[in-house]
């Protein structure tokens, strides 16, 4: 791409762009998964004195994030840091490998694999396998096909 007087910038590629997309949504889908409110709950106080029956009160209903609802250390916090910050890990694979530095290929393959674990969980699953995992692979098949190395427009 020119600018003014001529001059040329260094252009990000295709791979690495569709790389920055998948890790991006990692983040977002991540965040999400924890601090948003997506489980509901419906409680019921039961009020009464001793010898008295007891009465049940409203019942109350609401949402609350996966924080509020369950104790999340250490599991199941480890498994989705895991699966926020694989695409991140491909991303930087990613810009190994355009850059002709070693072990990009190596990175990109461990970070499909640590984000396919993501499959063995009923709850994150639904979350996760299509807004994460299906851009990472595409994006990893954009990376590993290119074979132009070289840094241009």
């Amino acid at each position: 791409m020119r600018i003014a007087y001529g001059e040329r910038v260094p252009g990000r590629r295709v791979a690495e762009r569709a790389a920055f997309v998948s890790a991006s949504l990692g983040l977002a889908i991540g965040a999400l998964f924890l601090f948003a409110p997506m489980q509901g709950y419906c409680r019921m106080e039961i009020t009464g004195t001793p010898g008295a029956p007891a009465t049940p009160g409203p019942e109350i209903c609401g949402r609350q994030s996966l924080i509020e609802a369950q104790p999340v250390w250490p599991m199941p916090l480890l498994a989705i840091l895991v699966w926020t910050f694989a695409p991140l890990l491909a991303y930087a694979g990613v810009r190994r490998k355009l850059g002709r530095q070693g072990g990009g290929t190596a990175l990109i393959m461990f970070a499909v694999l640590a984000e396919c674990t993501v499959l063995i969980s009923f709850g994150a699953a639904p979350f996760f396998a299509p807004f994460v995992l299906l851009p990472l692979l595409i994006s990893t098949t954009i990376a590993l096909g290119s074979r132009d190395t070289t840094r241009g427009a």
